[in-house]
């Protein structure tokens, strides 16, 4: 019944997810420079990501699976099968994020030949190779070069020493960009959690000692998008139960989640609009919800792929009913 709950929690995440679909398609004119990334590709590339990692993971029910599948299939024919990125490449030939959005689809064995030769000839450039990006952005960057095989344009070891988290920081330095900055370090070096065996050693001793006290005062700050990433390295570090906090705050993030599956990436949202109608007066509405959302699913995926993975117990969530 504690794995049935938290599986419950993935399942009205993407079924939220799924009705609300339409409003990750892209804008007719995509390329326009006026559209701003960050709400047109950039959604649509981080749903890509999230649902093909928890449609391959073991412990997942078939439902969860099912609809993670059915979410990838539409976000690779929302990119006209690869062509939105040739498009937004040949418009920025040096911008970095059309191969990070495009490099799940190629893991995925979904290729567009002619963007994949864009980015063999624009990756073997000195701008390219010298481009000035946060140090988390570069192993993004590495990542996306190693599902393509290309050559990695720096030393990945002296990139992570650079980042926040590779640097083993003062604990209480901790910040909500420097959590966001943590969290993606680890999906970044362990392919979103499947691989966790890349995660240095000194780096998992560290998040092991200090992830519970930045867990509990992110949840103590109804911070539900952060707190359900770093519930999401919690899975990459210990079997489930073991980590400290980690079951307080599941429970925290299944009472935050609505009815409807959707979850609010602030507490202080939780009033806001309603989400069944995301275009009702803003598109705040489905704004302030979908990465969240997104995020709990895939937290809850990777705990039960950990539980069935270690043979522990997943928290113990209350039956909800889902």
């Amino acid at each position: 019944m504690r794995g049935a709950a938290l599986e419950g929690v993935a399942e009205g995440a993407l079924r939220w997810l799924s009705a609300h679909r339409d409003e990750f398609r892209l804008p007719h004119d995509y390329t326009d420079p006026r559209h701003d990334r960050s709400w047109t590709v950039r959604p649509l590339g981080e749903l890509a990501q999230l649902t093909y990692t928890i449609g391959r993971l073991s412990g997942t029910s078939g439902e969860v699976v099912r609809r993670a599948q059915e979410l990838f299939d539409f976000a690779w024919h929302e990119t006209g099968r690869g062509e939105v990125f040739a498009a937004l490449v040949r418009r920025e030939p040096h911008a970095a994020y059309p191969l990070e959005l495009y490099a799940v689809f190629a893991e995925a064995g979904r290729h567009h030949d002619s963007f994949e030769a864009q980015m063999r000839d624009l990756a073997a450039t000195r701008a390219w190779r010298l481009a000035e990006r946060p140090p988390t952005r570069t192993l993004a960057v590495l990542q996306a070069e190693h599902r393509l095989g290309l050559t990695p344009h720096t030393d990945r070891a002296a990139a992570q020493a650079r980042t926040w988290l590779g640097g083993l920081p003062e604990p209480w330095a901790y910040t909500t960009d420097t959590g966001y900055d943590a969290t993606h370090y680890v999906f970044h070096l362990t392919n979103w959690g499947s691989e966790p065996h890349r995660l240095p050693a000194a780096v998992r001793d560290y998040l092991l000692l200090w992830l519970p006290a930045w867990l509990e005062c992110t949840v103590e700050a109804g911070h539900w998008d952060l707190a359900g990433e770093l519930l999401a390295v919690a899975a990459v570090l210990a079997p489930p139960g073991t980590l400290p906090g980690a079951d307080d705050a599941w429970r925290a993030l299944q009472e935050a989640q609505r009815p409807d599956g959707s979850i609010p990436e602030h507490a202080q949202e939780a009033d806001g609009p309603d989400p069944e109608h995301p275009r009702a007066g803003s598109p705040l509405a489905f704004r302030s919800c979908y990465h969240s959302t997104l995020v709990i699913a895939f937290a809850a995926a990777l705990t039960s792929h950990a539980a069935a993975s270690a043979g522990a117990v997943a928290p113990t969530l209350k039956e909800a009913g889902r």
